[in-house]
């Protein structure tokens, strides 16, 4: 079994728990938390994240992959990408979504060059808003999205590129 693939077992029994005291010696130092810092969307484990930009192998190159991981952290996203993905090299397997990658369950979902294997997509939990885009309309991914763009993916993340430095500049 994968992490988040079950739910949270619901049975009446009660687990047997043991408590033990524990006296700190009075000569350790007082700990203070000054503030808690949220975590880096770039880093942070994908089965955490609550919104993930996934790439497929509609995206061109390498390089749009370093488009692509900007873009998510312009909106404070994480990366996902496909099997495909990985196995060329373009994004490290700690970013792969699926059956041989994470399984994750986030609160949104936006597939670019995604065309929705059932390895990927068994791995996406349920989340509450998947958007697609894609050249094919008939894909699983844009079959199982809430808002599925008929386009090229490339072409698309050009447009949210410039559209968010016009928006930098202002």
């Amino acid at each position: 079994l994968q992490p988040g693939v079950r739910g949270v077992d619901s049975s009446s029994t009660a687990p047997a728990v043991n408590t033990v005291d524990v006296t700190a010696p009075s000569s350790s130092p007082a700990v203070m938390s000054r503030e808690v810092l949220p975590p880096d969307v770039s880093t942070m484990d994908l089965a955490e994240a609550p919104r993930i930009v996934g790439g497929g192998a509609g995206l061109a190159d390498a390089e749009r992959f370093s488009q692509l991981a900007e873009f998510a952290r312009t909106i404070d996203a994480s990366m996902g990408v496909t099997r495909v993905i990985t196995d060329r090299g373009w994004a490290p397997h700690q970013r792969q979504i699926g059956t041989t990658g994470i399984v994750v369950d986030p609160t949104l979902y936006l597939a670019f060059g995604i065309s929705g294997a059932v390895q990927h997509t068994s791995g996406l939990g349920q989340p509450d808003h998947i958007i697609s885009v894609n050249t094919d309309a008939h894909c699983p991914m844009m079959q199982m999205s809430d808002l599925a763009i008929v386009s090229d993916a490339n072409a698309v993340l050009d447009e949210l590129a410039a559209l968010l430095s016009k928006d930098a500049a202002s």
